[in-house]
């Protein structure tokens, strides 16, 4: 991580060098002597962790957009404890491929590692209702949620063919979101796209289900 980028993000922040010390949880002195630095100098890697959380916290309050090209450079790097606890809780491994923009066969792939984890299937199947509540939040999640349970529950299909409708299905039960959107996850997707995109996948290689 470089000065300059931290630079960025006070100036795309419109922060005070005081306002983002506090954010960071560093003197505002500190702040000041990155600035004298030479731009192309690095952050010492112990202010990383911090800085990176300083970033969610400035998104959570409206101070930055998560879309930033400030922010997607900023999160990155070192991905953080947060970051990991989501890909642990996913049941991906730790070197995942962190991307800011991922195609969607690269988040197939993601959501078929999750979804042929036996103990994620079982936490799908298992919390049905939890999942359908998501139908409350319109027509369009209820379409998708209903389409996915489709594949679930049909008997024309294997388990391993599955696997990207229960991933998708998984996601919404995590406690920590899929892509929250502070962290460059399957390019910063939410969860209703994480849906679309798996529902696509089965009406265009297993239109099959639905007929």
């Amino acid at each position: 991580m470089l000065i300059s980028q931290v630079l960025a993000l006070l100036d795309e922040a419109n922060l005070s060098p005081e306002e983002l010390a506090s954010t960071i949880g560093v003197s505002g002195m500190t702040i000041r002597r990155w600035i004298k630095k030479p731009k192309r100098s690095a952050v010492p890697p112990v202010y990383i962790p911090a800085i990176r959380d300083a970033c969610y916290t400035l998104i959570s309050s409206g101070r930055l957009r998560a879309d930033s090209t400030v922010v997607r450079v900023l999160l990155l790097q070192a991905p953080s404890g947060e970051y990991r606890a989501a890909l642990q809780n996913l049941g991906l491994r730790g070197d995942f491929d962190v991307q800011t923009e991922m195609s969607q066969d690269d988040m197939l792939t993601g959501l078929t590692l999750i979804g042929t984890q036996s103990k994620k299937q079982s936490e799908v199947e298992s919390h049905r209702a939890e999942i359908f509540s998501f139908k409350r939040l319109g027509d369009e999640w209820s379409q998708r949620i209903a389409n996915l349970w489709l594949v679930i529950a049909s008997k024309k299909l294997k388990r391993l063919e599955k696997a990207v409708a229960f991933g998708a299905l998984f996601y919404l039960l995590t406690p920590i979101d899929f892509i929250p959107d502070n962290i460059p996850f399957f390019g910063l997707l939410d969860d209703f796209g994480v849906l679309g995109i798996a529902v696509a996948y089965y009406k265009s290689r297993l239109p099959e289900i639905y007929t």
